[in-house]
């Protein structure tokens, strides 16, 4: 049995079971890869029961608040504001408090919907989804007030832009 098993292994060019299990996960060649790599696949579990947002949802959430923080920097820079550790904090504070504000609603509406309170978990679960999405609302007004300082036009510009374009289309 052991010789047929060698000999599959050597039909598709593997001399041991090792190059196998490398070929079918690569990054374990790199020994610094895999811890990092159990740590991402653990925080995506985490970030989904404690958020309620899936991996992909949740880097999206990131580069969004990554992108303010960066055009914040910029605008900071173009009107010659000194960047402090205190505004970079109070960045990291709303940052938790945001994370905080999603997590919440979530976790109670699925708590409730363990109980059987359907009711209460729909509210929560609606009071989850209107959350995040004015989050990321917020976030982005904020990124295009930075952008329209760094490219050297009035802080509402963007804003005004996008919310005529809104209204023509609602027209």
């Amino acid at each position: 049995m052991k010789t047929y098993f060698l000999r599959l292994l050597q039909t598709f060019e593997y001399t041991d079971w090792a190059h196998l299990g490398q070929s079918l996960a690569p990054s374990t060649k790199y020994q610094a890869m895999v811890p990092a790599s159990i740590m991402v696949s653990t925080l995506a579990m985490y970030i989904d029961r404690v958020f309620g947002l899936d991996a992909y949802a949740f880097g999206a959430l990131l580069m969004v608040l990554i992108t303010e923080l960066v055009s914040g920097l910029g605008a900071a820079r173009v009107r010659k504001d000194q960047i402090s550790s205190l505004k970079l904090s109070r960045f990291s504070f709303k940052v938790f408090y945001y994370l905080v504000i999603i997590a919440v609603p979530y976790l109670f509406s699925v708590s409730f919907l363990a109980h059987d309170k359907t009711a209460a978990s729909v509210v929560f679960d609606y009071i989850h989804v209107f959350l995040v999405m004015q989050i990321v609302q917020e976030n982005i007004v904020s990124i295009l007030e930075n952008v329209a300082v760094i490219s050297g036009k009035p802080k509402t510009h963007w804003i005004n832009h996008l919310s005529d374009k809104i209204q023509s289309f609602l027209k």
